[in-house]
């Protein structure tokens, strides 16, 4: 089995995305395909020794920047370092007045030559280099699959644009959407990027999502395309699957994850960590100001070797669905790895929550509750009413290679 693998992103860097990309990898070589990776190189950030690439894997890298990209940013950093200058209460005289005023019209100078020589791609801004450098990729296997995983979209945009080249052949080309587009939770309202959407869809073999609710809205946002949709899981990353609960360890509460509060609610799960006395560890980046004390500690997003092993510390692990929407966090299926008691907090309508949950119900390895202290506070201490008792057990249907067995349907 041939197998060419097409990301937009660049598979040595710390993102939740990039742990399911390398989980699939790691699945499609389990499955013995050989596998051929179209990816990006590197372009913020420091690279993360957990993300190393696989050695059976060819790989094929296209850098996305460009010296406009430079520019760009020494012209962020001008608006940033004028706007610090800048304090709103700097007018206590006139010849202070004077020199923000100065400032101010330096930096709206500087954002308007920003706005007019450094127009941005309207659908894909941040890849528009990738996909045109991407494109020279030439290879005359005949690959059995070909699979382009977002997020990034422009991961599907470049099969579309080297199968209408004749750069790459293929029997099959499957979509894994880990997100949706024009209707993620974050996404830009953009009639360009939904006739985008759209267009692609259409080209596809088959197009799955990884949450039973973004499948559901999906089907009725784009019925056209509704036939060949599926669900599939995402596979965890390897690493986790070695973390091992301790029943000596500490009793203690861990959310790993970004908590923005226009996406996911945290402060119940934190007003229950201070209610019921219970330890816990909140690590990721958010727009709140949550403030550590002796038995919560708060934290930004950190390195996967650190997170490791504040995660084996834990003795039970938290997943918070998003207040809206069909997507769910990927961290359920990473968490689903590891032998701890996981507490499932739900979210969102009515509908969605009872979606989600009949999914995930099946697999017997969570203790549901609604986002809410009190409700929040009875799982915690059910599962301490249990913890010595009960055991858990790693969900293998989520594992990288049976779930990748699922993308060779067809294929044959």
């Amino acid at each position: 089995m041939k197998v060419l693998y097409v990301t937009a992103s660049c598979l040595d860097k710390n993102t939740s995305a990039n742990m399911s990309h390398n989980a699939y990898i790691q699945g499609l070589i389990e499955n013995g395909a050989e596998v051929d990776i179209i990816m990006a190189s590197n372009s913020w950030g420091e690279y993360d020794s957990k993300m190393s690439r696989f050695q059976e894997a060819n790989y094929y890298i296209y850098n996305s920047r460009s010296f406009k990209d430079w520019i760009r940013e020494f012209v962020k950093r001008m608006l940033k370092y004028s706007k610090e200058s800048n304090p709103q209460n700097d007018f206590s005289n006139d010849s202070s007045q004077f020199g923000s005023i100065e400032k101010m019209n330096i930096r709206l100078l500087l954002r308007r030559l920003y706005l007019l020589v450094f127009r941005q791609d309207p659908i894909y801004p941040l890849h528009h280099k990738w996909l045109k450098r991407a494109q020279r990729f030439k290879n005359d296997t005949q690959y059995d699959l070909v699979i382009s995983n977002s997020s990034p979209e422009a991961s599907h945009k470049l099969v579309l644009i080297l199968t209408d080249k004749n750069r790459i052949q293929f029997k099959r080309w499957v979509q894994i959407w880990e997100d949706p587009w024009y209707y993620d939770i974050y996404g830009v309202s953009s009639t360009l990027i939904l006739d985008e959407e759209r267009e692609i869809l259409k080209r596809a073999q088959e197009v799955f999502y990884v949450s039973p609710l973004t499948l559901h809205y999906q089907k009725l946002y784009f019925p056209e395309s509704s036939q060949k949709m599926r669900v599939i899981p995402l596979p965890y990353f390897s690493f986790q699957k070695e973390e091992q609960s301790d029943t000596n360890s500490e009793f203690s509460f861990g959310y790993f994850g970004d908590y923005y509060s226009y996406v996911r609610d945290i402060e119940p799960f934190y007003d229950a960590l201070k209610s019921s006395g219970y330890k816990g560890y909140i690590y990721g980046d958010s727009d709140l100001k949550l403030e550590s004390d002796s038995l919560i500690k708060v934290s930004p997003r950190v390195t996967l070797s650190e997170l490791e092993k504040i995660q084996k510390r834990c003795a039970v692990l938290v997943h918070l669905c998003n207040l809206r929407g069909g997507q769910i966090p990927g961290k359920i299926y990473h968490y689903s790895a590891t032998n701890k008691p996981i507490i499932f907090i739900l979210d969102g309508t009515d509908e969605e929550q009872n979606i989600i949950k009949d999914y995930f119900t099946g697999f017997s390895r969570y203790v549901f509750c609604h986002n809410e202290k009190e409700s929040i506070i009875s799982a915690m201490k059910l599962i301490e009413d249990n913890y010595k008792s009960h055991s858990y057990s790693p969900v293998e249907l989520f594992s990288p290679r049976i779930v990748c067995r699922q993308l060779f349907n067809g294929c044959q």
